[in-house]
């Protein structure tokens, strides 16, 4: 789902792209950057490959190179 991530009265809220027009100071996350953060957030709150066992193992890959 795209998403678009917006501050309103303060609040940075995410939402869903197809249902709210585009306004100037959105982000707009396509399809694949939503499905990404999906993968990142599941593994860093559960360690649980949710959505996509082979997108966590290269994710986690790539950070420990930063370490």
């Amino acid at each position: 789902m795209a998403i678009r991530i917006r501050k309103i009265k303060g609040y940075v809220i995410a939402l869903c792209a197809a249902k709210t027009r585009a306004k100037k100071g959105d982000i707009y996350l396509d399809d694949n950057a939503h499905h990404a953060l999906t993968n990142k957030f599941a593994w860093d709150w559960y360690k649980t490959e949710i959505v996509d066992k082979n997108m966590v193992e290269l994710m986690i890959k790539e950070e420990s190179k930063e370490e």
